[in-house]
C-alpha cells in the first residue's frame, strides 16, 4: 500500500494515524502515484523537512499528491525557508499565503 512513506520520515506512530484517518480516496491516489509522492517526499527531505513528512501528510494531503514541479513553483514564492519555517510551526497557515 503506501508503506513506503516510512523511508521518508513518517513514524510508526503516524503512520498508523495516517492508514485510520486519512480519507480512502487519498490514499487510493498515494498508492496509485507512488512515484510522483516518492519525489516529493524526497524534495520534503532534501528541504530539511524529514522529521514533519507525518504532520504534512496528516494535516495536508494535498501537498504530497501534487505535482514535485508545481509545489516547488508555490514554496519559490514565498521561499523555501519561510516555508520550512511554517511547517515547522504552524502549518494550517500555509492556506494564508495561498498553499
Amino acid at each position: 500500500m503506501i508503506e513506503y512513506i516510512k523511508e521518508y520520515g513518517v513514524t510508526n506512530m503516524d503512520y498508523d494515524y495516517i492508514l485510520s484517518n486519512i480519507p480512502k480516496d487519498v490514499l487510493d491516489i498515494m498508492t496509485l502515484s507512488e512515484n510522483s509522492v516518492r519525489e516529493v517526499l524526497d524534495y520534503y527531505n532534501t528541504i530539511g523537512l524529514s522529521e514533519s513528512v507525518g504532520k504534512i501528510i496528516i494535516k495536508r494531503p494535498d501537498l504530497v499528491i501534487i505535482e514535485k514541479n508545481v509545489l516547488e513553483e508555490l514554496i519559490n514564492k514565498i521561499e523555501i525557508k519561510t516555508f520550512v519555517n511554517i511547517v515547522k510551526s504552524s502549518i494550517d497557515d500555509l492556506i494564508i499565503l495561498g498553499i
